[in-house]
């Protein structure tokens, strides 16, 4: 596939701009999903405390993923 410079420059920035977006939806998840997921699933606490823990990790992973191709 041929792209030219503005295309990889318009692809990296958009990369980027998606790994920024994630790690903020990581840093959220983190913060208040075990509490979300436990109010509005009506999940035991602590199962929605690790099932938040592992959606803040696999948005973190992906950040990570996005912001390293670009």
């Amino acid at each position: 596939m041929f792209m030219d410079t503005s295309t990889k420059s318009t692809f990296r920035s958009a990369l980027r701009g998606m790994s920024s977006l994630l790690l903020g939806i990581a840093g959220l998840a983190f913060l208040f999903g075990g509490r979300a997921i436990s109010e509005f699933g009506k999940v035991d606490r602590v199962l929605a405390e690790m099932l938040g823990l592992g959606l803040a990790g696999v948005f973190l992973v992906l950040g990570m993923v996005f912001k390293n191709a670009g």
